[in-house]
């Protein structure tokens, strides 16, 4: 092992690591690999769950690209390192003092626990006798990732090597589908387009066009103000532009069989591999399936019932508080008109192809890789394996300019991915368009089908959690959803002041990937019931309901479907009181629900005061925040966090005398902020009321005083640590 103090010289491997949850990291942490590999490093590519694999023990220099889910959570393609990075933080003579790291972590501010993956990263291996040789970097997307992340890799290059004794060349320069050896280089050749007022009319109509070709997909309007671009003399601080890795390989058709498919799954689904046996992929039918909502609801809510009574791996190793992946399709009708866009027609679509890489010593992404065996389609890899829908990264736009024939089109795709044109790709994504929108709004982009698949991130699955509970039947997995559609009003920028009377708003439809699929195969009529890919994905954050011999009481808060998990947890209660059938009181349980309407979307309604009513939940606070009727003749309040504030002394009471357990469920933006807020303004009156409880939350201070609002969140903060404040998050 080399000495701490000398680093890795002479030593040119590197190891890129990754753990993603919905894609960015894997996407960005390849494109780093890319770039290592044209720099003439010796270069290697893992998800962290492979550790074994690529022994991690041994490796002496890696960089880390990892986001967090959830409340602070690693991905799940990374739990099996996590454990065996805390087995080893346990063994005293454990040591990596001979790796040498860098991390950089995707975040969002507008979550809890930002970064928190990375930052618990860099504690554990520096606790470890790891050193890193280059600063961490945090991105967030609130803000937006590139911010971060194009400075951070501008910087690594030095860095790394300086830490492995070479010099810091540039990656070979080529055309416009290879990667520039920096930022600098990009720049300067984006400074040298004809940028003028041309271009870029105060006049000009927003960015739309139509190719007039027949499609059942609905274009959608893209509605950007590129006026600025006329005082514009040159254009800066454009991303790089990822490699051009991926190519197609069509063998001949009569050699070739393809794996059969149907519209439910991919038809590579045999191919997945989970975590661990119990997460492996099987199919589930779909077994029952009921529209929750009334007809008046914001939105429409479904409950829908999968047999898994055939999955043997998942039977005994599921609990309540547990969710699933389901492996959704993209529209269909959406691929259709992608395909038409760049030119690969219905027949080119349908022809057994290969993916291979165009550079040997550069390995596909993990997701293509598949098929650099397996033959599939084109049609399929884009309805099935690559993210038609993700939110734009620069990068992309950057990369798509290459590939605009009309200089306008290049000199406005290039303006939004600059650093001139941050407010612009900033209302880009506001807008949220597919690919097929930004194409069709770029009337010249044609792209090449293998350089998108270089482009674009993995379809990741979709997590719904399970309600209902084993101990109630253990061969349905039961969860409900929001079909995912909704409506965007974009004020035309071309529109003045004097005329906004007169301003016809732009109106943008959006839906899901996965929700308004489901809802499709619901209500198709077919003889079989239509099954869908899924697998188990287990809780590990501690969302698990005490058993009853616990004597803590149970305080649930979860509004809209965060409600789920919650009706599994009083099934198991009800199940285990059952049981028991013991005279002693069981612990308190208290549910904290809430919705738009008392007669519209109060959901699992019938359950709830089932429960209620047997006993199995003690107390229950129902919020309507859209209507005032029900409110005044119940007595309610707006929100959860209203209501839990009305108890604040009863709260108060119950976590700090009773030590209570609080579980969370639902959005992480709006919601559980607001619930923390709750919470910490409880325990500060609480300490104001009852000031002999300051030496119980605080055993440290000399001389306790009420509790200020930093000390209830660290408060909060450390229960949660301990399990006892469990929070299951999600956008």
């Amino acid at each position: 092992m080399p000495d701490t103090a000398t680093g890795n010289k002479g030593d040119s491997r590197v190891a890129f690591l990754y753990a993603s949850q919905t894609g960015n990291a894997e996407s960005i942490s390849y494109t780093v690999y890319e770039e290592a590999v044209k720099r003439g490093y010796t270069a290697e590519y893992h998800v962290l769950n492979d550790y074994k694999k690529f022994k991690f023990d041994e490796l002496r220099t890696a960089v880390f690209v990892v986001s967090t889910t959830g409340d602070g959570d690693p991905p799940d393609n990374s739990a099996r390192f996590w454990r065996a990075l805390k087995k080893t933080a346990r063994d005293e003579q454990a040591t990596y003092s001979h790796l040498r790291y860098a991390i950089l972590g995707l975040g969002d501010t507008n979550y809890s626990n930002f970064c928190n993956t990375a930052q618990r990263l860099d504690k554990q291996l520096g606790e470890a006798g790891a050193t890193a040789f280059y600063p961490t970097g945090l991105a967030d997307d609130a803000t937006g990732l590139e911010e971060v992340v194009e400075p951070w890799i501008e910087g690594l290059w030095p860095a790394l090597a300086k830490e492995l004794g070479s010099s810091d060349s540039s990656a070979p320069a080529g055309d416009g589908n290879s990667a520039d050896g920096s930022a600098d280089s990009t720049a300067d050749a984006m400074a040298k387009l004809n940028i003028d007022s041309s271009t870029a009319k105060a006049d000009d109509d927003p960015a739309a066009a139509s190719s007039g070709a027949p499609s059942a997909y609905a274009f959608q309007p893209l509605t950007l103000d590129f006026r600025p671009m006329a005082t514009l003399k040159a254009i800066t601080g454009a991303p790089r532009i990822p490699a051009h890795v991926c190519t197609i390989h069509r063998p001949n058709e009569e050699k070739e069989q393809l794996p059969k498919g149907n519209h439910e799954c991919p038809p590579w689904n045999a191919e997945i591999t989970g975590n661990t046996p119990t997460q492996a992929p099987f199919l589930a039918p779909i077994k029952a399936s009921q529209r929750v909502t009334g007809d008046k609801a914001l939105k429409r809510t479904l409950v829908v019932d999968l047999d898994v009574s055939e999955a043997k791996n998942v039977q005994g190793e599921w609990c309540a508080g547990d969710s699933f992946n389901i492996y959704a399709r993209n529209d269909p009708h959406m691929v259709s008109a992608l395909l038409d866009r760049i030119g690969v027609g219905s027949s080119e679509a349908q022809r057994p192809v290969f993916i291979r890489s165009s550079d040997d010593k550069i390995k596909l992404p993990a997701h293509l890789s598949r098929f650099s065996s397996t033959a599939t389609t084109i049609c399929a890899i884009f309805e099935w394996a690559v993210d038609i829908t993700a939110s734009p990264r620069k990068q992309l736009l950057r990369a798509l300019a290459d590939h605009c024939s009309e200089p306008v089109d290049k000199d406005r795709m290039l303006y939004v991915s600059s650093r001139q044109g941050v407010a612009a790709f900033d209302e880009l994504r506001r807008q949220g368009p597919a690919l097929v929108d930004i194409l069709h709004a770029f009337p010249s982009c044609v792209p090449p089908a293998e350089r998108l698949l270089d482009l674009l991130p993995p379809l990741a699955p979709r997590s719904y959690s399970i309600c209902n509970a084993p101990q109630s039947n253990a061969g349905i997995w039961r969860f409900a959803f929001n079909v995912v559609e909704y409506e965007l009003e974009v004020v035309d920028p071309f529109s003045s002041d004097e005329d906004s009377s007169e301003r016809n708003p732009v109106r943008i439809n959006r839906r899901g990937v996965c929700t308004p699929w489901l809802e499709h195969l619901c209500k198709a009529e077919s003889h079989e019931p239509p099954s869908i890919l899924v697998s188990l994905r287990p809780n590990l954050n501690g969302f698990r309901l005490p058993p009853p011999s616990d004597p803590r009481p149970v305080l649930m808060v979860g509004p809209g479907t965060g409600v789920a998990p919650f009706i599994g947890f009083l099934e198991q209660r009800a199940a285990e009181l059952e049981a028991a059938a013991s005279s002693k009181a069981a612990p308190l349980a208290w549910l904290f629900f809430g919705c738009r309407s008392s007669t519209e979307d109060y959901l699992f309604k019938d359950d709830i005061e089932k429960q209620r009513s047997t006993g199995v939940l003690d107390r229950l606070s129902v919020c309507f925040s859209r209507d005032p009727d029900a409110r005044k003749k119940l007595g309610t309040q707006r929100y959860v966090q209203e209501a839990m504030l009305l108890c604040e002394d009863e709260i108060g009471e119950l976590l700090v005398a009773k030590d209570a357990m609080v579980f969370v469920c639902g959005d992480a933006k709006g919601m559980a902020k607001d619930v923390n807020n709750a919470l910490a303004d409880i325990l500060c009156s609480y300490s104001v009321a009852h000031p002999a409880c300051i030496d119980r939350l605080l055993p440290d201070v000399s001389d306790p005083a009420p509790l200020t609002k930093v000390q209830a969140i660290q408060i909060l903060g450390r229960w949660a640590s301990e399990r006892r404040y469990v929070r299951d998050l999600w956008a």
